[in-house]
């Protein structure tokens, strides 16, 4: 199926996604009027490219192979430079949409113009595609266009947005050269940065995607070197501190290197890794008491814990 003019391009990294892949790209195609899925396949072994192919009938879809590449950064870059759409968005093979997302969508485009980063929640789920728990920003539970400087304070705190929940403008998305390949573990936390600086963000409550965990997710498998998962949580902060008004920098920055030894602590725990828990409670304990429900607030740490014991849980049984 081929269309003339998409107004949404869905770009798409796959390596050996086969087990999930289909039900990914069938939640496109139930919605699939104006969207085109460029997916670019890094060599797979399990028939994830010729799964993809069979949908050439029900979506207008381009397979790309790129065996030589060296991540899902480059493969979800290159899919960028195929994107004929005026908007974007991100969807890996493990997640998938809901019913309503591209209305959402093209809704949001429509009401908050000015926007660069337009954004929706999103679920946790199981491989099994069990709702576990919630994944999204704490912007409160009406829609609306979010001050940029309220967007940035919180996300720099902590990346609490799915990738699969958002939308972006392909020009703006091209002339920043879309993921910063030097971050495979925070790319897409400093590219929605990078787009609230550029322009501001649109939020939506509706929970119109899912991101899948599971135990052989790269979402958990990233995490496992502890240095370099250490130095590359600290780049956006870095990078985008600046942004934030002088009267609350400190504060914010404060608040984003507690998060970051948090992140530390979780990921080394679920690892295996003896990491002490005493330089985060330092942190913390640091931040004041009138600080401390603000910080929890922007980790969303108990709504991003929680779903992962679950599935420690299911694993011991």
């Amino acid at each position: 199926m081929k269309q003339q003019d998409p107004w949404l391009s869905v770009l798409m990294p796959v390596y050996n996604g086969a087990q999930t892949l289909a039900e990914s790209l069938s939640s496109i195609a139930v919605q699939s009027d104006g969207v085109e899925v460029i997916l670019v396949d890094q060599a797979s072994a399990d028939g994830s490219a010729e799964l993809a192919k069979q949908f050439e009938g029900q979506l207008d879809i381009k397979v790309i192979s790129h065996p030589e590449s060296t991540g899902w950064i480059e493969n979800t870059n290159l899919a960028m430079q195929y994107a004929r759409a005026p908007f974007s968005t991100y969807l890996h093979q493990d997640d998938f949409w809901y019913p309503g997302r591209v209305a959402l969508l093209e809704h949001m485009r429509t009401a908050y113009p000015t926007a660069e980063l337009w954004a929706h929640g999103a679920d946790y789920v199981d491989l099994q595609g069990r709702v576990i728990g919630r994944f999204s920003p704490p912007l409160g539970p009406e829609e609306r266009l979010v001050e940029t400087g309220e967007a940035l304070s919180r996300l720099l705190v902590q990346n609490t947005l799915a990738l699969p929940a958002a939308m972006f403008r392909t020009a703006t998305l091209k002339e920043i050269d879309g993921l910063d390949t030097s971050l495979p573990m925070t790319a897409d936390w400093d590219l929605w940065l990078r787009l609230i600086r550029k322009g501001g963000m649109a939020w939506a409550p509706a929970r119109k995607a899912a991101f899948r965990l599971h135990l052989g997710s790269q979402t958990l498998k990233i995490t496992s070197n502890y240095k370099i998962y250490e130095e590359q949580l600290g780049v956006p902060i870095a990078r985008h501190i600046e942004a934030i008004d002088p009267a609350m920098r400190a504060r914010t920055e404060a608040h984003a290197q507690a998060s970051r030894r948090l992140n530390l602590l979780l990921a080394s725990r679920y690892h295996g890794h003896m990491v002490s828990v005493r330089d985060f409670l330092q942190q913390f304990i640091a931040l004041g008491p009138l600080q401390w429900i603000p910080f929890l607030r922007d980790t969303q740490v108990f709504q991003r814990v929680i779903p992962r014991l679950k599935l420690m849980m299911k694993k011991s049984i």
